[in-house]
């Protein structure tokens, strides 16, 4: 991540990280970034070079806030089909909070044709890691038999991973948890059986 000077670094992340997260790449301006950060263009242009530096730092910094708020709970051992429906859970209620604003990685996703091919690639390598942490735990599941020994946890992991990010995009437009654990509930026992 970038060295900050006169600046609080991870104040600054943290607020171009939420402004991109609820604008979108394309709807977001300089001047919305300078407004959100606190930061003049000059300091903005010296510390990340360009708008497509902060946005690359911002993909980091939502990574590593994930990764230290929910992906830990994928890692955590011993591994295994726990560790999937804990983190479900969680996703659950937060796509049924009403406060659901999405995921920074679905959002630029579906603005590819924005963002810089580099910052994309970063999205990219991001959602393959969390895609692996649902696949070691299925594997770990498969040898504890909690799912079936015919079942392809690659396979599963990717299904999984699908859900997760229709499970962001629906957050978006304030589903009843009713309805979305239903909708787990299918794909749990898809995985299961």
């Amino acid at each position: 991540m970038a060295r900050c000077k006169e600046y609080d670094c991870q104040t600054v992340l943290d607020a171009a990280t939420r402004a991109f997260w609820e604008k979108g790449y394309k709807g977001i301006s300089i001047n919305d970034l300078v407004k959100a950060t606190g930061l003049n263009k000059h300091s903005m242009y010296q510390e990340f070079g360009s708008k497509e530096g902060l946005f690359g730092e911002c993909i980091d910094n939502y990574v590593h806030a994930l990764n230290r708020d929910f992906g830990r709970v994928l890692r955590r051992k011993p591994l295994g089909l726990k560790n999937i429906e804990d983190f479900f859970r969680n996703r659950i209620d937060y796509a049924a909070s009403g406060k659901s604003i999405g995921c920074l990685l679905v959002s630029t996703v579906v603005e590819k044709e924005q963002v810089d091919e580099a910052v994309f690639d970063r999205v990219k390598r991001h959602m393959a890691l969390q895609e692996e942490d649902f696949c070691r735990c299925l594997m770990a599941a498969r040898e504890k038999g909690e799912i079936p020994p015919d079942k392809d946890p690659k396979v599963l992991a990717g299904y999984l991973f699908s859900f997760l990010m229709g499970l962001a995009v629906m957050g978006r437009t304030n589903p009843s948890k009713e309805s979305v654990e239903k909708l787990y509930g299918m794909v749990i026992s898809t995985v299961k059986s």
